[in-house]
């Protein structure tokens, strides 16, 4: 063994893991699909653009959630990016709010976008994606999407973001300079 290299340690505790990650500002997104499989919809923080070359996009669903199936057969997802006027509609896909008849869709508008996806009316940004590859890591599905279509509803929203476990915006304006 060489002087530089050290013995690998065991991976950190999860809680340890889940609170230095609570810390990490991130969007707040609405994933969704439909097709023969069925329409579904969960929201996630874990997104990022992987390239721009070759425009793909990234997700991560938790491996219980009745939504990652649906994309893997579907082979289709939409990326709908909150402003920070939704969170609302984020806690109705994440299932701490419930709606009167059941159906987390009857929380806002959508309409179908190319890949049949839905699209969430006023939303800041929706990314429809085909699904090119996916891969299944411990607790989740990460997905990679490449984006077939880009809608963009409203200039001059903020988008929501989660950071320390609660929702906030930028506190600069985005659109200076």
């Amino acid at each position: 063994m060489s002087k530089t290299s050290k013995k690998m340690e065991s991976p950190v505790e999860t809680e340890l893991f889940l609170e230095a990650m609570s810390k990490a500002s991130t969007s707040v997104n609405i994933i969704t699909t439909d097709g023969p499989a069925g329409r579904a919809g969960v929201t996630v923080s874990a997104m990022c653009s992987v390239s721009a070359g070759r425009p793909t996009v990234m997700v991560c669903v938790h491996h219980l959630s009745p939504a990652a199936p649906l994309i893997q057969e579907n082979g289709v997802f939409c990326v709908n990016m909150l402003t920070d006027e939704q969170s609302h509609i984020s806690d109705t896909f994440a299932g701490r709010i419930k709606t009167e008849d059941g159906n987390k869709f009857s929380c806002a508008d959508w309409h179908p976008l190319a890949t049949g996806c839905p699209g969430l009316v006023g939303s800041l940004v929706s990314l429809d994606c085909t699904l090119v590859e996916q891969m299944r890591w411990d607790t989740h599905h990460m997905f990679l999407g490449e984006v077939v279509d880009v809608e963009s509803t409203d200039d001059d929203a903020l988008p929501l973001l989660y950071a320390c476990r609660s929702y906030g915006s930028p506190s600069f304006d985005m659109h200076a300079a």
